[in-house]
């Protein structure tokens, strides 16, 4: 086995600021009364391409969905609100890749259309419905950290509707520093990914729409329910993370003996010690000691530590 294990994951140590992408202090920021104004902010700006008009007033709405029969599987949403015409908008922070995510995210928005129709929409005529997902993982390889999906006309190429439109933010794929930053997208996005390792507010960061955010994460100010609360988060996003960064690893390895192996025992059966050699090279650069290189191979010990 390689001798170094590195992980690529790094536990979470704030500074001064609470992480933002921490399930505490993402709804005590925007999903709690006195949040609307940045949450109003944020809707504005990652939803500018299908809104008619900016909005200037939300209610929050119930995050819990129990389903229309008692048998229906029970969803609960980050933050749920709506504007003054009963557009419905679901914000979702998400800091680990789950499986069938896609699904996931169709059932949230299935259970907000339904539930829209059981509080007396008629023939169908249903308010908008959007979700906004913040990723704290990169979805696919694309190069873009910022993504719109809705119902396009394939032969137009133009949106066919505006009543269902989804945004999609890969925090790994921003890498603006706070200097940087210009618009309130650039900022927004500057403190979900790195909020909880700065010492200070940026020089840059003025805004009154802003202060809320510092002050409502700034772990000294914090009561020792919600500093429990805020640890016990951090806590769940280090074992899930450090949890998949040890399968993956532990996945490669495991591939990567198998090959070798393989490749070493058809070296053996056509007797060619060129294929031992370059074999016994790369255990050697994956880490591998120089023991149990030479006991696989069969090689000489002071042939392999010659190679190191």
């Amino acid at each position: 086995m390689p001798k170094n294990k590195t992980l690529r994951y790094e536990p979470l140590k704030p500074v001064r600021f609470a992480p933002l992408f921490a399930d505490w202090t993402f709804k005590n920021v925007f999903g709690k009364p006195g949040g609307e104004p940045l949450l109003m902010a944020l809707l504005n700006d990652f939803l500018k391409r299908v809104l008619p008009a900016p909005i200037t007033k939300i209610k929050y709405l119930p995050t819990e969905s129990l389903g229309a029969t008692p048998k229906s599987k029970k969803v609960i949403f980050d933050i749920l609100c709506e504007d003054k015409e009963k557009n419905v908008f679901l914000i979702e922070m998400q800091n680990a890749k789950l499986k069938n995510a896609g699904n996931r995210i169709r059932l949230y928005i299935s259970r907000v259309q339904a539930e829209m129709v059981d509080k007396g929409v008629k023939d169908y005529a249903m308010p908008a419905s959007f979700f906004i997902g913040i990723l704290n993982y990169k979805r696919n390889d694309s190069k873009f950290f910022f993504t719109e999906e809705g119902w396009f006309n394939l032969q137009t190429k133009e949106l066919a509707s505006k009543k269902e439109f989804r945004v999609f933010v890969e925090l790994p794929k921003f890498e603006k520093t706070a200097d940087k930053c210009r618009s309130f997208r650039d900022k927004i996005l500057f403190l979900f990914k790195n909020l909880h390792i700065i010492k200070e507010r940026p020089a840059n960061f003025k805004e009154k729409l802003f202060d809320r955010l510092f002050f409502v994460s700034e772990i000294s100010k914090l009561n020792n329910r919600e500093l429990k609360t805020l640890r016990r988060n951090m806590r769940y996003i280090d074992e899930r993370q450090l949890a998949i960064d040890c399968a993956v690893e532990e996945a490669v390895e495991e591939a990567t003996e198998t090959a070798l192996v393989q490749g070493i025992r058809q070296g053996v059966k056509q007797g060619k010690i060129a294929g031992l050699v370059e074999a016994a090279k790369s255990m050697l650069k994956k880490g591998f000691e120089p023991a149990l290189v030479a006991n696989i191979t069969k090689l000489p010990i002071r042939q392999i530590k010659a190679m190191v």
